[in-house]
C-alpha cells in the first residue's frame, strides 16, 4: 500500500526581501492511486502572481491526474494487461502527452478566471518593469505572472508515471538498493533559468515517464523536490547527493514509521529553507512502507560501506 506526502518551507531570502512562499505542494491517496506534486513559482520580478499560479498548478494536476487514472481504468484492465504483449511506449506517451496538455489547458482556464476577477493594480505593475511591465498594462501576456514549474507523479495498482515541466528533480528509489532520476531532464534549465507552464511551448516542453510494475521492479519511494533542494548540491554529483539524502528518509520511514517522519520532514525542508541556498523548499513523495522497511538492509548496507571506503 502506498501513501503519499508534501511539505514546503518558505526560504530564508525571501523572508529577508518581504516575499510570500512560492512553493505549493499537494498529495493524495486513495485505496486505488497515490498522488504527489510540486510547484515553484518564478522569482522574477514579472512573475509577482507566481504563488497563486504554483497553487493553481497542483490543483490542476492533481484533479486531472485522478480523473486520468480513474476513467483509463477499465481500458488499462481490459486492453492493456490482459494481452500477452505490454503496451508500446509510443501508446503510453500519447496517453501522457494528453494528460500535461489537459492540465496546462485547465491551468490557463483557472489562472485567466483569477486574472479577470482580480485584475492587475498599479502597485502589481510597479513590482515589473521593461517589455512585461508594457504587455500587462496593454492586458497582454499576463499569465507569464502566474508562472511556475511542476512535477507530478501518480502510483497505481498496476503502474506508476511521472510528469515534468521546468526544474527540480523526481528520484526513485528501489528495493534492490538502485535509484535513478528517469524522467528526462530539460537542457533549457540551467542558472536562473528554466522552462515554466507558462510557456507557450509548456505541452511540447514537458517530459514524462511510465512503469508498469510488470515490467519493472515497483517502486520502493518516489521523492520530489523543488531546486530549493538540488541547488544546494554540487551539479556534477547531483543525483548522487540526492539519492543518500533520500536514503536517509527512505530508512528515517522505515524505522520512525510513516506520520513520525513526515512530521520530520518539516524540519528538514525548514533546515534547507534556512540553512541551506535560502530558497522556499519543498519535498513531496510517494512510499510503500511495506517496501521500505524490506530494503532497509540494504541501504544500511550501502551507506555503511560508504563509510568506510
Amino acid at each position: 500500500m502506498y501513501e503519499a506526502f508534501s511539505t514546503s518551507c518558505i526560504g530564508s531570502s525571501h523572508l529577508k526581501h518581504d516575499k510570500d512562499i512560492e512553493d505549493r505542494t499537494a498529495h493524495y491517496t486513495n485505496a486505488k492511486m497515490s498522488l504527489a506534486v510540486v510547484a515553484d513559482g518564478h522569482g522574477a520580478d514579472e512573475c509577482f502572481r507566481s504563488a497563486k499560479g504554483a497553487e493553481i498548478a497542483v490543483k490542476c494536476a492533481i484533479k486531472a491526474m485522478h480523473d486520468f487514472i480513474t476513467e483509463l481504468e477499465p481500458l488499462f484492465t481490459v486492453r492493456f494487461f490482459h494481452k500477452s504483449e505490454p503496451p508500446s511506449q509510443e501508446e503510453f506517451d500519447k496517453l501522457l502527452a494528453n494528460l500535461v496538455k489537459h492540465i496546462i489547458a485547465q491551468w490557463h482556464d483557472q489562472m485567466e478566471q483569477h486574472y479577470k476577477t482580480e485584475p492587475f493594480t498599479a502597485e502589481d505593475l510597479e513590482k515589473t518593469g521593461g517589455k512585461y511591465r508594457e504587455k500587462f498594462e496593454a492586458g497582454t501576456d499576463y499569465y507569464k505572472a502566474y508562472g511556475t514549474t511542476l512535477i507530478a507523479a501518480a502510483v497505481t495498482q498496476k503502474y506508476w508515471f511521472g510528469l515534468h515541466i521546468g526544474d527540480g528533480r523526481l528520484t526513485a528509489l528501489y528495493k534492490d538498493g538502485t535509484f535513478d532520476q528517469p524522467v528526462p531532464w530539460d537542457d533549457n534549465c540551467f542558472l536562473n533559468r528554466t522552462s515554466s507552464i507558462c510557456d507557450d511551448d509548456a505541452a511540447e516542453s514537458a517530459r514524462f515517464y511510465v512503469s508498469l510494475h510488470k515490467e519493472k521492479e515497483p517502486l520502493a519511494a518516489l521523492f520530489l523536490c523543488s531546486d530549493g533542494v538540488d541547488d544546494n548540491y554540487p551539479v556534477e554529483k547531483n543525483e548522487e547527493h540526492l539519492y543518500k539524502l533520500y536514503r536517509t528518509i527512505a530508512l528515517t520511514f522505515a524505522e520512525d514509521g510513516f506520520y513520525s517522519t513526515c512530521k520530520q520532514l518539516k524540519d528538514l525542508t525548514q533546515n534547507f529553507a534556512t540553512k541551506g541556498k535560502g530558497d522556499d523548499t519543498s519535498i513531496a513523495g510517494i512510499i510503500d512502507m511495506d517496501a521500505v522497511k524490506a530494503a532497509a538492509p540494504v541501504w544500511r548496507k550501502q551507506a555503511a560501506d560508504e563509510e568506510e571506503a
